[in-house]
């Protein structure tokens, strides 16, 4: 029954992998009609209310912001499985989705003086996916019916006031800091249900689910300083790691195995690990981050140059389960949902070229590098690959009127080795942690709308 179990193994991969970005790459968004269509790299360089996430000491130097409103009006994404053995095939799920990205409101005037105040509202993190895989065969002379299905939901949106002062000399100068609350949403559930018969109508039979649920309100702040010259313009900001206000979730695990030889011994192991806990304290820790933009004009064209780094952030439970011993076995465990950030340095580069007094054209080229450090064993997010952004677009001007519109792409591919089901580290049941290797792409698509007036 060892060839048995190994082919279980394999099959429980398509429900552990969370194929989306999830809050492991930090780019991976884009705010403000002309910052989209940029790329985001307008650190230096941002010139409307989206100042109030890329720069808020630009929010000052800007001219005449108004009411903004920005939309992904459709957004393709392609996500795709594939383990690396033929036994089974791999999955994929394609589809679109709308989804309004950033909303700004100027709450300056005329009492506040020189000083600049707004309120803004943003999507940090949108994912929502469903997987499901069937499989009915023959294999290592014993039949094997299985279906696995993988649900993930999360959220993440930042809302906050921004306040900007210009300090002006020879040279525009200006400052401004936004403070954000966060809030958070996510919600992951693995589920599995396998039987197999060998040539002797041994039945064999493997059930496993494993779910994390929380929601966490924090607070952080993001400082900027801006400086304008006659055609080089610079931007520097700080983005604090976020406190944590309060939250709550819960841990629902359940593994049975019934008939099913998993050490290898030629006796069936019989297993049950069950265990629900709820109104577990949630944690939700984000990374320090410092960014640079640079901002050149030639006569017809611009140059837009920004890059980030964010620091690394150290194992952590977002979830800290009590322990529990298990229905069999004899075991004590905990089952954590953990989490881990690498250092990550990203950056890119926009174009903008003046057409004529109504258009104005646009590309840029972006880095999304994946956080995700796998250097620990973490079970919160699978993401390991980068993703790269291309963006094209034009704005047009009628009367008091911008509308932007463009397409952005982004693509990413690669191995990754990932564990069975995500849950804590146990020596006592290593078999269900067992890792697998799988390729995996991903591609994402959108079509861009942007209205300022």
């Amino acid at each position: 029954m060892k060839k048995t179990y190994q082919v279980i193994l394999i099959l429980l991969i398509i429900i552990t992998v969370k194929l989306s970005a999830q809050d492991v790459h930090y780019w991976s968004q884009t705010y403000g009609t002309e910052s989209t269509l940029l790329g985001g790299a307008v650190i230096g360089s941002v010139n409307d209310l989206g100042a109030t996430y890329y720069n808020p000491g630009k929010l000052a130097l800007a001219h005449d912001p108004k009411f903004l409103f920005s939309a992904r009006i459709v957004e393709y994404t392609y996500l795709g499985l594939k383990p690396n053995n033929d036994i089974i095939d791999g999955v994929s799920k394609d589809y679109l989705s709308p989804a309004p990205a950033f909303i700004v409101y100027n709450l300056s005037s005329d009492w506040l003086g020189k000083h600049r105040l707004a309120f803004s509202i943003l999507s940090r993190h949108n994912f929502d996916l469903r997987l499901k895989s069937r499989f009915v065969a023959n294999v290592e002379s014993s039949d094997v019916s299985n279906e696995a299905i993988y649900e993930g939901d999360v959220d993440e949106y930042w809302g906050g006031i921004t306040w900007s002062i210009p300090l002006r000399g020879k040279y525009k100068f200006g400052i401004g800091i936004t403070n954000y609350f966060t809030f958070r949403s996510y919600r992951t559930r693995n589920t599995l249900s396998l039987q197999t018969v060998d040539t002797s109508n041994t039945v064999g039979v493997f059930s496993g689910l494993s779910e994390y649920d929380y929601y966490n309100v924090g607070m952080l702040w993001k400082v900027g300083i801006a400086y304008t010259f006659e055609k080089i313009r610079f931007g520097v900001t700080i983005t604090t790691p976020s406190v944590n206000l309060f939250g709550s979730g819960e841990m629902d695990l359940n593994v049975h195995s019934s008939g099913i030889d998993a050490d290898g011994d030629q006796q069936p192991d019989e297993l049950l690990i069950s265990e629900y806990q709820k109104d577990l304290p949630s944690k939700y820790n984000s990374a320090f981050a410092i960014g640079l933009g640079i901002y050149y004009k030639f006569i017809d064209l611009k140059i837009h140059f920004a890059c980030e780094y964010y620091a690394d952030v150290s194992k952590y439970n977002v979830l800290t389960t009590n322990e529990f011993q298990s229905q069999t076995g004899g075991f004590t465990l905990t089952n954590h949902l953990t989490h881990a950030f690498k250092p990550v340095f990203n950056f890119g580069i926009g174009l903008e070229y003046f057409v004529n007094e109504k258009v104005t054209a646009y590309g840029a080229f972006t880095t999304d590098r994946s956080a995700l450090n796998t250097e620990v064993s973490t079970n919160h997010s699978y993401v390991e690959w980068d993703n790269y952004h291309i963006t094209t677009g034009a704005a047009l001007f009628i009367d008091d009127l911008e509308l932007t519109f463009g397409l952005s792409f982004a693509f990413a591919g690669d191995e990754i080795s990932i564990p069975i089901l995500p849950l804590s580290e146990s020596e006592e049941v290593d078999f269900v942690f067992e890792q697998q290797s799988a390729s995996v792409t991903a591609l994402r698509l959108k079509l861009i709308l942007g209205l300022a007036f």
